[in-house]
């Protein structure tokens, strides 16, 4: 029997994406890497054994850190791209190698404390085939919609939940969102444009935040209709009962108060293609 792409699977049952979100990351590194991606990117050939290590020390010193690779069709230069980027400053600083072997001598703390700030958006869209085969499938073509848009757009590695394919994640404001078509591709690039998040329902939440702050956000805004990015800030976290938390944010000047629960909705679906179903919990407002 063939199994249903988990994409589809995960639409189907009718699986939220609010606080699906990679959780509690705001800075992060950006390696161009044209050599084909292994399914674990950091496992990829390309990369020489002491390149990974490395990277591996880096992600361990630096807090909140993730690793992303990325890529450009036919770009087939000799150079490679290394970029990081600090989310809760909204800056961003490059070099270009030679080789990969390069990045041995680099000072990653001098890269974040010289980077300026970003002076258009970077777009990273999860292409990730070899990985699962709907970020193969919806991440192409979603990237493909993306060209031209005075955006710095990449194709990149795994970003998790593949059953959110295409996956796309916006800096430095680390924002990700799912499910994004081509068709979505004009009203997406508009809202950020204009200092909004976009379609909530495609929005899965904010990388810096927790899972919980991240869906508390989604329903705060749900509540309040108000898509607008600065509207909204964080002011606590507190876990108040099993799978419980109580969320305040500054909205307009005032408190507001989201308690969410994690709860089983009592539907299946794949985490990813080829798995066999697993059950479904979602963020509600408690």
């Amino acid at each position: 029997m063939t199994l249903p792409h988990c994409s589809v699977a995960s639409e189907e049952v009718g699986e939220s994406l609010a606080g699906t979100a990679v959780e509690s990351v705001d800075r992060w590194l950006l390696l161009e890497v044209t050599d084909p991606w292994a399914p674990d990117a950091i496992e990829t050939e390309a990369l020489s054994g002491q390149v990974h290590a490395r990277l591996g020390r880096w992600l361990k010193e630096i807090p909140r850190s993730r690793l992303q690779l990325i890529r450009r069709p036919g770009h087939t230069g000799r150079k490679s791209k290394f970029i990081v980027v600090s989310c809760d400053r909204g800056v961003v600083s490059e070099v270009e190698v030679d080789r990969y072997e390069d990045l041995l001598g680099l000072s990653i703390e001098g890269m974040f404390e010289q980077s300026t700030p970003a002076t258009k958006p970077i777009c990273l869209v999860c292409v990730h085939g070899r990985r699962d085969r709907c970020c193969g499938q919806h991440g192409s073509a979603f990237f493909r919609a993306l060209q031209g848009r005075g955006l710095d757009v990449w194709q990149t590695s795994h970003l998790g939940g593949h059953r959110f394919a295409a996956c796309a994640l916006w800096l430095p404001e680390g924002l990700m969102y799912g499910r994004l078509r081509p068709e979505h591709a004009d009203a997406w690039v508009s809202a950020r444009a204009n200092g909004a998040l976009g379609d909530l329902t495609r929005f899965r939440g904010r990388c810096s935040y927790d899972r919980p702050t991240q869906a508390a956000e989604i329903l705060l805004r749900s509540r309040f209709n108000e898509p607008s990015d600065d509207a909204v800030a964080w002011v606590s976290t507190t876990a108040s009962a099993a799978d419980t938390w109580e969320v305040q944010f500054r909205v307009s000047q005032r408190t507001e108060s989201v308690r969410v629960h994690l709860e089983q909705t009592g539907v299946s679906r794949p985490a990813s293609c080829g798995k066999d179903p697993e059950p479904v919990t979602s963020f509600v407002e408690f």
